[in-house]
């Protein structure tokens, strides 16, 4: 771990060459000493695979914010409403809670990696060893974010007027990616954990799209939940397609097109927390639409009390 630590510092050492003047050589590892600081929180030594930096767990909290905020206003929204589970604001506030609490225990993990840095420690991979804390937070993120990700898809079969059917079978997939992700959380290979859910987010947010624009644009919000899906796929794709430089320490993150200091990451959480507010915005259009649609129907039924449930009657 010690190596670890000062292995920034050794590869500088090893640049220096005889025959330097001795303000060459000091400059060189000045600058280059500069340079490692200035990365020193992206997939550092001792940390590789895993994101140190600030600004990708802080917008990690920004979604759990928002996700719990637009949760609570939409089942406020609900408040004396008999609405079914898979109703469509039900769908959306299931959505919401879960995409806020999955990425804050993500949040949590990553911003406990960087106290472990800070401390001069390295990463575990194995629970119960120290400096695993970490793997807790880890696993509870990968428990939540595919029933968010189901949600999503729920929504726009809500939102489509899809049967109920659809929904439950998209959480089940979602109860397999979970369980799949926890068992490489706890079989020792948790590197390879989140893509199985990242990629299933993906494909739901794809089937959210296709659905919602098969509704018609002229369905009240749909150009909200259709952009809010679409940010989603942008911000998968950011982060997915990011060069492999991006995620290197030092000289070795040259050519990465996204600053250190707001990674490619960050970048894509912005997204995500787009699509919350988006998707919320297209939801409480289409609910106010139909409430408007249900007063209406009563209105008029109660102006020709003949008429009620007498279709085709002239």
């Amino acid at each position: 771990e010690m190596w670890l630590w000062l292995k920034p510092l050794a590869q500088i050492a090893c640049r220096c060459r005889p025959g330097h003047s001795h303000i060459s050589a000091s400059s060189n590892m000045a600058m280059e000493a500069a340079s490692v600081a200035d990365a020193r929180r992206l997939y550092e030594y001792g940390f590789e695979g895993w994101d140190i930096e600030q600004a990708s767990y802080l917008t990690n909290y920004v979604i759990m914010a928002i996700g719990i905020a637009l949760a609570f206003l939409t089942y406020d929204v609900m408040k004396g409403s008999a609405l079914s589970p898979w109703s469509l604001l039900s769908q959306f506030g299931l959505f919401a809670l879960l995409e806020g609490v999955g990425y804050g225990f993500g949040g949590v993990s990553h911003h406990i990696l960087d106290t472990y840095y800070e401390q001069g420690s390295s990463m575990s991979y194995r629970m119960g060893q120290p400096q695993s804390e970490w793997m807790f937070a880890w696993m509870m993120a990968l428990i939540t974010i595919p029933f968010a990700s189901a949600s999503c898809a729920g929504t726009a079969f809500a939102y489509a007027g899809f049967s109920s059917a659809w929904t439950k079978l998209t959480k089940g997939v979602a109860l397999a990616v979970s369980l799949f992700e926890l068992y490489l959380a706890i079989s020792n290979k948790v590197m390879q954990s989140g893509t199985v859910s990242l990629y299933f987010a993906a494909f739901t947010s794809a089937v959210a799209i296709c659905v919602v624009f098969a509704r018609g644009k002229d369905e009240a919000g749909q150009l909200q939940v259709f952009l809010g899906n679409v940010s989603r796929l942008i911000g998968f794709a950011i982060t997915v397609l990011a060069p492999r430089s991006c995620r290197m320490a030092g000289d070795a993150r040259q050519g990465c097109p996204y600053a250190a200091e707001f990674n490619h990451n960050a970048i894509y959480h912005c997204f995500i927390a787009a699509s919350l507010v988006l998707c919320y915005l297209g939801v409480m259009a289409k609910d106010k639409k139909e409430k408007e649609l249900d007063y209406l129907r009563m209105a008029r039924n109660e102006q020709n009390p003949s008429q009620r449930g007498c279709l085709g009657c002239g």
